[in-house]
């Protein structure tokens, strides 16, 4: 099948498929006599095992590191339970850091004296400028850019 069928049947986009075949995620597709891409079941297989990862949120370096894995099918079991308990783990660790920035964001609502018809300026946005509403504000920065950080990794998906 070529590669606008695949897309349709796997829901990937055409980008995300050339994509995912440089990066070596998916093997590369055989050539037709005209250059034409040639993808077989197997490359709609291999896609559909990438987006049920992807629903788990787990990085294509992890993807690529279970596919290779369930390749080989030897005995290397204990590889994917170490990637799935490091996800399990990184998931943990975004969960904390998401409570806490919901306290901070409580924090901040306290803030808002609901005073705006009397010219006051809002005391959230007032809190935003100053930083006077987080208690820790400068650790909250650096573990959003961290964040962002891990998010890049990401890109192109």
């Amino acid at each position: 099948m070529r590669i606008g069928e695949l897309s349709k049947l796997s829901g990937v986009a055409v980008e995300t498929i050339r994509f995912y075949e440089n990066e070596g995620l998916i093997p590369k597709a055989a050539r037709s006599m005209n250059n034409y891409r040639s993808y077989t079941e197997s490359h709609l297989k291999r896609l559909q095992f990438i987006r049920h990862c992807r629903s788990l949120d787990m990085s294509l370096e992890d993807i690529k590191l279970l596919s290779d894995v369930g390749a080989r099918r030897n005995e290397e079991a204990c590889k994917v339970q170490e990637i799935i308990s490091r996800h399990m783990k990184k998931i943990d660790e975004q969960i904390n850091a998401l409570k806490e920035l919901r306290q901070h964001l409580g924090l901040l609502s306290l803030c808002c004296h609901g005073n705006h018809a009397n010219g006051e300026p809002c005391g959230i946005i007032e809190g935003l400028n100053s930083g006077a509403c987080c208690h820790n504000c400068e650790n909250l920065k650096v573990k959003r850019t961290v964040k962002k950080t891990d998010l890049s990794k990401h890109t192109n998906l």
